[in-house]
């Protein structure tokens, strides 16, 4: 318990009576859930209802503010431990509960190569930490196809519990620095200290928006203002209160005023919105002074329309469940098309959603409440023993799961490795005439988990890292002498084929040096984009001189061929798509000859047809015995791009396109799973099973050992 220093007195106003209940902010609490379900369960209807979590935040910073001043006013003190014990009997048996049943469906109903990223998420969650785990995986070029999680929403909620973790010691140390004024002077102190805070926060989430988007969304110093705008407003209603002001001295038309504005701030932000917005950053202002106005408002009077809605017993009552709700929707969401093995229909989210609401309901009165009110938990430190053993319990679910996906993962490689004397497995099945022998070309696998090793970025134990601006791989594949020095250069599309062109390294004793660099494919082309993003100019920059390097690295280097790939299909070289095809493929083509003229053999691997967005595996889980219907018709998968253009403006007979098409795709449909080899990692890689499949036919192609 920390005391605080008495300040001096003066006389005060009769402070206006405070309001123990705020209608208006259980009101907020129901708009705010409905905004954050219905873009989750619509996301194309609501393309903005992310904005509920920014009313959260401020309410938050509110609410605990509140309480915070109310307790330094009147005791003098924070009781710090009486604090957080409050705050843990409030949050986490709910969380608890959500976190260990999103466990159980994991195991039970996600496919396997989810497993790993869900039990590191459930162990975040856990120690709220989870808006940092995904603030790194956006930055994380290999983790950026992740697919959700079922406990992925908790981020808001640890944002949330590390703004508790600091704010008391924030509001002590103001105090402290005011310790010598009144007990007004000492709340102005207060307040302008959080809007000082507020204000670098805000100008850091900016900042930090327009440098990455991604990775600001999650984290905590771009969102603290947000909480800090509802602490401001807690603590400026308080000053006006002591002072027996309240809104009566302000015009008699502004408080319908500000609260009707502030609902249509916060609904043209969940209407005008999207995923694609620059936000947090300056955008969010437009929910947090919203949700700020109507809270300053106060509870609306008789004759404001707003007031019937906002007393309204079913908007009330779902405000008083927004928390178990928030909790419940998301695993619910995610855990629903594995549970019915196929896309769920308006009716099947319907319902959904109504299980959610009396999911919501039965946790808010048989764990919410009693737990607010169990007696063993009343005394900080068992509390704390209780946060402590809840942890622990989640922790051990975590590593239940990691277990678990280490023997799936063991016995998937066992498979793979005795599949690999059959003639039909993987490419074989297609493209040659070894499929006229294979009666079932796309039977299914006997399972869809993915073992460590198949990832396109694998870990080849014959690979050194060469710790320099190009991230440059040396991989030896000889005791003695290379026969063959080669380069494999790209981005990820290039360093998928790791497994085709270190298999046929292996056999022949070439030596392979990978050049990657995630999003950035070799061309002299200014590439000012990537699936959809554009790109700042020293992003393209970027490239360009990545490019530069590796053309400098080659001519040093003098590979007897280069192998190169790129995800040509999602990048942009002009706003204009005809044009930019056109101008990719000009770059691409002006890169190749410069190899060429060094003397370099250059080999174009064509790119894998997409998948149309699709994630294969979780169609795959819900499609184990007919992977058929995961397929997709060649004619939308295989369509001219950068590369196949590029290679058609090319004069020199050292360059060659190698088009592996054929064994992805017969003449009407591509497919997932070839050969009962896993085609897929994810939306447009392959998997390190099926690239090394398509080894003899590269072989095939480049006339054996590179003749």
């Amino acid at each position: 318990m920390l005391t605080l220093p008495a300040a001096s007195t003066e006389r005060l106003v009769p402070a206006a009576p405070e309001r123990e209940f705020l209608p208006e902010v259980q009101a907020l609490r129901a708009l705010a859930v409905l905004l954050v379900v219905g873009y989750h369960f619509w996301p194309n209807r609501l393309h903005g209802g992310f904005v509920g979590v920014d009313v959260f935040f401020v309410i938050s910073g509110f609410l605990i503010t509140s309480h915070l001043h109310r307790e330094v006013r009147t005791d003098g003190r924070i009781g710090l431990a009486r604090f957080y014990a409050r705050r843990a009997r409030r949050l986490l048996p709910a969380s608890m509960i959500v976190l260990l049943a999103s466990a159980v469906g994991t195991l039970t109903l996600l496919p396997a190569p989810r497993w790993s990223a869900t039990a590191g998420e459930l162990l975040a969650s856990a120690l709220y930490g989870q808006n940092w785990l995904l603030a790194g995986r956006a930055v994380d070029y290999s983790a950026s196809q992740n697919a959700a999680s079922p406990v992925q929403h908790f981020w808001s909620l640890s944002v949330e519990e590390q703004f508790y973790l600091l704010w008391p010691g924030l509001i002590l140390l103001l105090v402290v620095l005011a310790r010598r004024l009144v007990r007004p002077g000492r709340d102005q102190v207060l307040l302008a200290g959080i809007l000082t805070v507020s204000a670098l926060s805000l100008t850091w989430s900016v900042v930090a928006t327009a440098d990455d988007q991604a990775a600001a969304y999650f984290t905590t110093p771009t969102r603290i203002w947000e909480l800090g705008a509802g602490a401001a407003l807690a603590l400026w209603s308080s000053i006006r209160r002591q002072r027996g002001e309240g809104l009566r001295r302000l015009p008699a038309a502004l408080p319908a005023t500000l609260r009707w504005g502030g609902l249509a701030a916060i609904g043209a932000a969940a209407a005008c919105l999207t995923s694609e917005s620059p936000f947090p950053g300056y955008l969010a202002l437009l929910p947090v002074l919203g949700t700020v106005a109507v809270i300053a408002a106060g509870e609306p009077g008789r004759r404001d329309p707003a007031g019937r809605v906002i007393r309204w017993r079913p908007v009330q009552g779902l405000g008083d469940i927004s928390y178990s709700l928030y909790l419940w929707h998301w695993p619910a969401i995610v855990l629903l098309p594995f549970a019915l093995d196929r896309t769920p229909s308006a009716r099947d989210k319907l319902v959904l959603l109504a299980l959610c609401i009396g999911l919501a309901w039965m946790t808010k009165k048989l764990v919410e409440d009693p737990a607010r009110r169990w007696r063993y938990l009343v005394r900080p430190a068992t509390t704390a023993l209780a946060v402590v053993a809840a942890m622990l319990v989640v922790a051990g679910a975590s590593a239940l799961i990691w277990h678990r996906l280490g023997v799936e993962e063991d016995a998937a490689l066992a498979r793979i490795e005795s599949m690999q004397t059959d003639p039909c497995f993987g490419a074989a099945a297609l493209g040659s005439l070894t499929s006229q022998r294979c009666a079932d070309p796309f039977r299914a696998p006997e399972s869809v988990t993915v073992p460590a090793g198949d990832e396109p970025w694998f870990a080849e134990p014959a690979c050194l890292l060469d710790q320099d601006a190009l991230h440059t791989n040396i991989c030896t594949f000889s005791d003695g002498p290379p026969t063959r020095t080669v380069a494999l250069v790209g981005d990820s599309h290039a360093q998928m084929y790791r497994g085709t062109v270190e298999t046929v390294a292996k056999q022949l004793g070439w030596r392979v040096v990978e050049i990657f660099k995630g999003a950035c494919t070799a061309t002299h082309a200014r590439t000012l984009g990537f699936n959809g993003d554009v790109w700042d100019a020293a992003k393209v920059d970027d490239c360009r001189q990545w490019t530069d390097k590796v053309d400098a690295a080659l001519a040093t280097l003098e590979p007897d061929a280069v192998f190169t790939s790129g995800f040509v299909s999602a990048m942009r070289y002009d706003d204009d798509p005809a044009r930019s095809v056109e101008i990719g493929g000009r770059g691409l083509a002006e890169a190749w000859t410069g190899w060429a003229d060094e003397g370099m053999r250059v080999v174009v691997l064509l790119d894998i047809p997409p998948t149309g967005g699709v994630n294969p595996l979780d169609c795959l889980a819900m499609n184990q015995q007919d992977p058929t219907a995961c397929s997709r018709p060649r004619t939308d998968a295989v369509r001219p791009d950068a590369q196949t253009v590029g290679a058609g403006l090319v004069h020199s007979d050292r360059i060659q396109l190698v088009d592996f098409t054929d064994h992805f795709c017969d003449e009407q449909r591509c497919y997932p799973v070839v050969g009962g080899a896993i085609v897929y990692f994810d939306r447009d890689h392959l998997t390190g099973q099926f690239a090394r499949t398509l080894a003899p036919f590269l072989l095939e192609e480049i006339g054996g050992a590179l003749d």
